[in-house]
Formats: C-alpha cells, sequence, structure tokens
C-alpha cells in the first residue's frame, strides 16, 4: 500500500481548485500531485503524473469533463476518475458509470464525503454521492419492476458459473477488466469471455443494463454510500 495516493484536480474556478487541495492535502491517504483549469491542460497534467485520482468537473473550457474522461480511460482503463460538479442530472451519472468512471459526487458536499469517495474507489468500489444515488436508483430500477421479474434474475444469475458470478461482482463494482485479471490471475482474453457469456445470459447489452440487474437482485446497493 502506498503512503499517499496522487491527486490531480481539474476545475475551471480556481477556489474550488483551493479548497480540494485543502482538503486533500490535510488527509493522511491522498496529496495533490497536479492541477489544472482546463480540459487540455488538464490531459497533459494526467498523462504526464500518472496520478490513482482524478477530480474532474463537467463543465470545463475547451472539451467538457465527459470527454476529456472518455479519452484518459481509453489510453489508460486503471485511471480512477470522480466526477466532482454542481450537477446532479442523473442521466450525467448514468453516462459517467457507463463510460467506466468510477465515483460521482457534489461539491455542496461534506469534505468528509470526499476523502471517503476517494478511498472507496482506490479499493475498487463505485462511489455515488447519496444526495442523488436514489435518483440512479429510480432511473435503473423502475418502481414496477414485479417480484416475479426479480425471481427470475435471481434464477439468470444462479445459471452463471462460480467464476462468472465472481466477475461479475466485480463488474458492478466498478473493475475494470484489465483490474479483474490481474486480480483472478488470468489473461484479459479470459475475462472478456467471461463477460461476455455473463451477458448473454443475462441478456444485457451494456454495463448500464448489467448494473440494474445487479440492483434487481440486490448484488449492489448504490443507497448504502
Amino acid at each position: 500500500m502506498k503512503d499517499k495516493y496522487s491527486v490531480v484536480t481539474i476545475d475551471d474556478h480556481s477556489l474550488i481548485r483551493e479548497g480540494i487541495k485543502s482538503i486533500v492535502n490535510k488527509s493522511n491517504k491522498f496529496n495533490i500531485a497536479g492541477e489544472a483549469d482546463n480540459a487540455d491542460d488538464g490531459y497533459k497534467v494526467v498523462t504526464k503524473i500518472r496520478p490513482d485520482i482524478v477530480l474532474l468537473d463537467i463543465s470545463l473550457h475547451g472539451q467538457s469533463g465527459f470527454e476529456i474522461g472518455k479519452k484518459l480511460l481509453k489510453e489508460d482503463p486503471s485511471i480512477k476518475i470522480i466526477i466532482l460538479t454542481m450537477h446532479s442530472k442523473t442521466q450525467y451519472i448514468i453516462d459517467a458509470l457507463k463510460n467506466g468512471i468510477k465515483g460521482y459526487i457534489l461539491k455542496d458536499n461534506s469534505p468528509i464525503n470526499l476523502i471517503t469517495a476517494m478511498e472507496k474507489v482506490i479499493q475498487g468500489e463505485i462511489f455515488i454521492d447519496s444526495y442523488i444515488s436514489n435518483k440512479v436508483i429510480s432511473e435503473l430500477l423502475p418502481d414496477n419492476v414485479e417480484k416475479s421479474e426479480i425471481s427470475m434474475n435471481k434464477s439468470s444469475y444462479e445459471s452463471l458459473t462460480e467464476r462468472e458470478q465472481e466477475i461479475l461482482k466485480k463488474l458492478v463494482s466498478g473493475h475494470s477488466t484489465r483490474e479483474i485479471g490481474s486480480e483472478l490471475f488470468i489473461s484479459f482474453k479470459t475475462v472478456e469471455n467471461h463477460k461476455a457469456s455473463i451477458m448473454s445470459k443475462l441478456k444485457c447489452k451494456n454495463m448500464v443494463e448489467l448494473m440494474r440487474f445487479a440492483l434487481e437482485t440486490g448484488l449492489v446497493d448504490l443507497s448504502a454510500n
């Protein structure tokens, strides 16, 4: 385990960046290794420093936070990105999850929750601000889901092999395919094959549908954050 995990913050408001630096640098687990006030400089700082965590705003000069996040994750899927924003729109949160972003927290939250979010993400979990997590659950898990559907989903889960169940739990907890391969000592291709089999058996087309399945069957509870 590292003495401290490195963090880069990308936000176009200097007061926000100063506040983040003060909060992060006071912790005993994290330190700010770099910062930027726009997307282009942010990309350069991250690719140079290769931090453990990127705290990323959505509204930036140049590219949006989502665009730079996708670009960074495409080049290095191991980077842990947390969206730190004022935007609580449900679709933004779902898009973040769908594109591999590991955390989503609002700027008006408490300092301790920001540290908690980073701790969860470093541990390989997904962190969604508890204030907005119920909105995500409502979007992914409609009120009209019948008990019979949940029972059927549990039956589908039981049809997975033990290894597939293990990989599914890691996927919905935010682990990347490469991370899973490393943790289970199997190849990237083997994990991809298992993932394809899981998707097929559960009839899920993407990670959002897989997350919905996990919510329906109780594999993950975003409201617990």
